[in-house]
């Protein structure tokens, strides 16, 4: 059998395990399917007319309107480029390296081989069409906003997956890479990357403040070269998103043949990293695969390690059952459930990325801290985007990270289920423990980026718990949907995350941010549009008032799930589809 051929047969497989999923989730669920239908169909219209918007707006302004609809346009397919890779690593490696799958296809007439290439299309394919989605209405905009034929949609149409396939083919052949060599030299490597994250966030702290300078100054030039500057690297002619950005611009201009030199050299560069994945990253997969086992092995079998000292020599300490107020039956879940997290890189290694991300990203905000005090409602939209920003990072980590928890449990449910401890508590258990880690983090942060944008105590305590109650919600939402939408049969949270449920879960949370921040920026705006002589005390009526609407949002919202996840878990449903 050829290579093609096995991995046609994994496709067929796959596929039609795919079609009867989709096939029980539209017959049981039909008005949820409706649902997430119709946020889709609504989201490509209000997506359209919000980039349309944006765009009409940015080429409107004199001096710098293209310059600035362009460096947009270069940053976002670079970000999305970059997203993809991220994305195509943590999948493939998940699923190639950590899944149960793999192991038990080797023991196949399958080639390794056409196993590894067949795990590449699938993470391809998982983590592209919802960033496809997402993505339809800019070009659409882009097309409508530079008043485009219909030729131009046709074409980026089919010249766009291209630009999907080439983080994929990256992420492949660095995934194969990293585990194939991995050692002292690459962990160095990652030990410099690290400190110089840490450098770069001390040098945010510390450094000084520019910004109130470029809001007085009058040199558009100028000012623009040193806000924008740094997106110059993303228009780096060697770089493909750069080439994406490029062949669409001049497809909306009516360069036809330019664009087409930039479809041609994607074109190129897809096939030659396929053929870098079919035969330089692919023969490696079995040599790879077995030393990636060899060092799990080695590493548990282990009993004395270096790193004995720090985080591990606590847990064997046992120092959770030494917390007072804490039973032991819990302390056991919860010491499980960190170990279960930390021994899996594919869940903690970017859940530390995000947030050290975000660490950095607080850490600069001093860019805008100092900005003209004349001017409070810049520092309003500024505050209220912060907030934004880490509530949809938030919304994200929780649906790709809690979400799956409970699925994750797989077969070995039904021995919490049968246990004194009760699935009741395990439930009240991981609704805890991670609302309390994700609160801390977040609240951590958004003190940080507080300090940084100079707010007073007043109005950075509703901004800390503001966010405490976003991380409260959105935890409980995600842990809850995933009670009553289990999958127990993928044990990739890829996979789990990327069905109905994870889907719904999104959907629900991004409702939620939207709610929440309809009441959230109320007192910002109230102290904007009045200044009476009782200013003060009706800025702070005003703020209890907001803060109270919203502990009664995020209970209807959390509390709702968390009743009907109890209830299905005193009935044991959750057994039934074991």
């Amino acid at each position: 059998m050829t290579l093609a051929a096995e991995i046609a047969v994994l496709a067929r497989v796959h596929w039609r395990s795919f079609r009867a999923k989709a096939r029980q989730t539209a017959t049981r669920s039909r008005l949820l399917a409706s649902v997430i239908l119709l946020f889709l169909a609504g989201y490509l219209i209000i997506g359209y007319w919000m980039f349309c918007t944006g765009l009409e707006y940015m080429t409107t302004l004199p001096g710098v309107g293209m310059l600035l609809a362009t460096r947009v346009l270069y940053m976002t397919f670079f970000f999305f480029m970059l997203m993809l890779v991220f994305s195509n690593a943590i999948l493939l490696y998940s699923a190639l390296f950590r899944g149960k799958e793999t192991a038990w296809l080797l023991t196949t007439p399958v080639s390794p081989r056409a196993i590894f290439l067949w795990k590449t299309i699938e993470s391809f394919l998982v983590s592209s069409w919802g960033l496809a989605i997402l993505s339809a209405p800019l070009l659409a905009s882009i097309g409508k906003t530079f008043g485009a034929g219909p030729w131009f949609y046709i074409k980026c149409a089919l010249i766009y997956p291209l630009l999907l396939m080439l983080p994929a083919a990256i992420a492949a052949m660095l995934v194969a890479f990293l585990v194939r060599f991995w050692g002292r030299t690459l962990r160095v490597l990652l030990w410099a990357g690290m400190a110089f994250g840490a450098w770069k966030v001390l040098s945010g702290w510390f450094g000084p403040s520019d910004f109130a300078d470029l809001v007085k100054s009058t040199d558009i030039r100028a000012g623009f070269q040193r806000v924008l500057g740094f997106t110059e690297a993303t228009m780096n002619p060697f770089l493909p998103s750069a080439w994406m950005s490029e062949m669409t611009l001049n497809w909306a201009h009516g360069y036809e043949s330019r664009g087409g030199s930039y479809g041609l050299l994607l074109l190129s560069w897809a096939l030659l990293l396929g053929w870098g994945c079919v035969v330089v990253a692919s023969p490696a997969t079995y040599p790879a695969w077995n030393l990636s086992q060899w060092r799990r092995a080695r590493r548990t079998g282990r009993k004395r390690q270096e790193f004995d000292t720090t985080l591990q020599a606590a847990f064997r300490s046992h120092w959770l059952d030494r917390v007072p107020f804490l039973r032991r039956d819990t302390a056991a879940l919860m010491r499980k459930d960190i170990k279960e997290f930390t021994r899996d890189p594919s869940q903690w290694v970017p859940s530390a990325i995000v947030f050290s991300l975000l660490l950095l990203y607080a850490s600069n905000l001093n860019r805008a801290a100092d900005a003209d005090p004349s001017r409070p409602m810049f520092k309003l939209v500024l505050s209220s985007l912060n907030f934004g920003v880490c509530s949809l990072t938030l919304s994200t980590l929780t649906t790709r990270f809690i979400f799956p928890m409970f699925s994750l449990e797989g077969r070995r449910l039904w021995i919490l289920g049968l246990s004194p401890v009760g699935m009741e508590r395990v439930f009240r258990q991981k609704l805890t423990q991670y609302a309390v880690i994700i609160s801390a983090a977040t609240c951590l942060l958004m003190f940080i980026s507080g300090l940084r944008l100079g707010m007073p105590p007043a109005e950075l305590a509703y901004y800390t718990g503001g966010i405490v109650l976003m991380s409260f919600g959105l935890t409980s939402l995600a842990l809850s949907l995933g009670v009553l939408f289990p999958n127990f049969h993928d044990a990739s949270p890829a996979k789990i995350v990327s069905g109905f449920g994870g889907t719904l879960c999104l959907i629900l949370n991004f409702i939620f941010i939207l709610l929440f921040m309809a009441v959230f920026v109320w007192p910002g705006v109230f102290a904007n549009t009045h200044k009476g002589p009782d200013w003060a005390g009706d800025r702070q009526h005003v703020m209890l008032l907001a803060a109270g609407a919203l502990v009664v949002l995020t209970t209807v919202i959390a509390g709702l799930p968390i009743f009907f996840s109890l209830r299905r878990m005193k009935r044991l449903e959750l057994l039934g589809n074991l």
